[in-house]
């Protein structure tokens, strides 16, 4: 089943829903970016439904809220689609672009679109609830990151080096300038934000006062987002290099190499960190010495975050396919060829596997066994 969706429809998403329904909120699920979905999973799907909309994808996922599930894209959209059957809800238009995967606060969703020619995004909270617009916010610099929420506020980064903290309400909160170039999604845990910038350092920033904790020179640029696991952060760089490092202070605590440019978030369970680099190869490591456990060639382009089970690891691949990795042995048990290139990371949510691939193509498989 294949809905097209294009620019002919309103801008606008009316939902009639309730508060406090399960939900996937944000990327990574959590501000500290946990990709891993405690259940085991077999690897025999089939396609429920399929919808193809107007632009490209960035590496982002989808998020959900009850039986709807909403995607971005880069044309300057975000998408509703009704989870039971695919068909199209409502979408939002805007100028720019729509890096960021869009953020669940109740009925309102949060989302930035990045301005094409200028150095400004506008951030926007509307309700889907009473389809209207509540917040308009001018931001300085393009949100070309992913966004953090917590119960009180959202987190988020923009191109030329400023972290900024606005409360649920449309109001900004703080805002801190790194004078750095950053390309790299942040994480929170214990009260700190972390990410990496295109000078090849990690920086610490206090979440309620928006203070520098510190910024520690670590290798070549990352372009890759940060994961938070208790007092260790996770982040790869474009050395290939993946670091385990302290989260009070940025302390590099090991450093595992794997010869190729990293851009995706490493995803982790509680005693194994998976990484992918852009030659195709997938790491699995031990997460307190940054020993090797396997390494599987895939023989594609790995630079988007897999979705982590108990016995799989579900693997976007820009060389047109999705991998079933073993999480045990690193083989790969299945492979599912698409017609572009595998773009979202995977997100399960009420028994329903999503994954997206250019241009503009979301799936929703069903488990057989």
């Amino acid at each position: 089943m294949v809905f097209l969706f294009y620019s002919c429809t309103p801008s606008s998403i009316k939902l009639e829903t309730k508060k406090g329904l399960s939900s996937y909120t944000m990327f990574g699920n959590t501000g500290s970016r946990d990709f891993y979905f405690p259940v085991s999973i077999g690897d025999s799907i089939s396609l429920k439904w399929e919808a193809e909309i107007n632009g490209s994808f960035p590496n982002s996922s989808v998020t959900t809220f009850d039986n709807y599930v909403f995607i971005n894209d880069l044309s300057g959209r975000v998408y509703c689609f009704d989870a039971s059957n695919g068909k199209v809800i409502g979408a939002l238009k805007h100028n720019g672009s729509v890096f960021t995967t869009p953020v669940i606060d109740q009925n309102n969703i949060i989302f930035a679109a990045a301005e094409d020619d200028e150095s400004k995004s506008l951030l926007y909270y509307y309700n889907f609830s009473t389809a209207k617009m509540l917040y308009e916010n001018e931001i300085p610099g393009r949100v070309m990151t992913e966004m953090i929420k917590t119960d009180k506020e959202i987190f988020f980064n923009t191109e030329d080096g400023k972290v900024f903290c606005f409360n649920l309400v449309g109001e900004k909160v703080w805002e801190y300038d790194t004078k750095s170039k950053i390309h790299s999604s942040p994480a929170l845990g214990n009260n700190i934000i972390v990410f990496g910038n295109d000078d090849g350092e990690i920086i610490g920033i206090n979440a309620k006062e928006g203070k520098l904790l510190f910024n520690e020179k670590i290798g070549e640029s990352f372009f890759c987002g940060a994961a938070v696991d208790g007092n260790n952060v996770y982040i790869g760089n474009d050395n290939g290099n993946l670091y385990a490092l302290e989260l009070s202070s940025g302390k590099v605590n090991w450093k595992f190499e794997t010869g190729a440019r990293i851009t995706m978030v490493p995803v982790y369970n509680k005693t194994h960190i998976i990484i992918g680099n852009l030659k195709g190869e997938l790491y699995s490591v031990n997460k307190e010495t940054g020993k090797l456990n396997w390494r599987t060639n895939t023989r594609g382009v790995l630079n988007a975050s897999p979705l982590l089970t108990e016995n799989f690891i579900i693997l976007p691949d820009l060389n047109e396919a999705y991998h079933f990795v073993d999480v045990k042995t690193g083989e790969v048990k299945k492979t599912y060829l698409l017609d572009g290139r595998g773009k979202l990371t995977p997100v399960i949510f009420n028994e329903v596997l999503y994954i997206g691939y250019d241009n503009g193509i979301l799936r929703a498989y069903e488990f057989n066994n």
